[in-house]
Formats: C-alpha cells, structure tokens, sequence
C-alpha cells in the first residue's frame, strides 16, 4: 500500500492568470475585447513591423469588463501586432503585466 511522503512531492507549477482576449473588425483598426477589470485603464501596445517603435494609447473598460476602441486611422500604417493590458501583475508577462492576446492588423493602403 503506498503512502505519500510529505516533502516528497513535486512542487506545483505556477498558474498564469487568465488574460484578456481582443479582436480586430473589419480589417479596420478597431479593437474589441473581454475579460478586462471592469471601468479600468486599459492600454493599448501596438508595435510597428519593421520598427523599433511602439506606441500606446489608453481606454477605459466598461462596466463588464468590456473595451471597444476605435483606434486613430494613422494608428496602424502598414502592419502591427497590437495586445492590450489592464496593468494586472502577472510575474511572466512582458514587463511584469498581463497582456491580451496579440492581434496582427495590416493597414487597408498597404
């Protein structure tokens, strides 16, 4: 009959927290996500293929949680890979955040 050891047990991976996930519409740069904190900052990275350059533009979460974010046409000029984060902590996250999803947009002119 086996019997477990205490001290003897692998120890537990950590767990990341569960992210927000975001979209792009129409092929225009509108942003749509869930699972944000509700009625918080929340900003939006988008980093310009070919670029060292990254830009940030910050929203608030609706009540729900929920973030639509029509972007400014000269937002994306040819292709960026935008994520968006509502600043929680997150040990594994690119600059210790949570971050969304990345979404890859390529502007409607290229």
């Amino acid at each position: 009959m086996p019997t477990e050891v205490p001290g003897n047990q692998s120890p537990a991976r950590p767990v990341r927290p569960a992210g927000p996930i975001i979209s792009a519409h129409d092929g225009r740069v509108f942003i749509a996500g869930t699972g944000f904190l509700p009625h918080r900052p929340v900003t939006v990275r988008i980093a310009h293929s070919g670029d060292d350059v990254v830009d940030y533009l910050t929203y608030i979460s609706d009540a729900d949680g929920v973030l639509s974010a029509p972007l400014p046409e000269t937002a994306v000029t040819e292709t960026g890979h935008i994520s968006v984060t509502d600043h929680r902590r997150d040990p594994f996250g690119d600059g210790g955040l949570l971050w969304s999803n990345t979404v890859i947009v390529t502007s409607a002119g290229t």
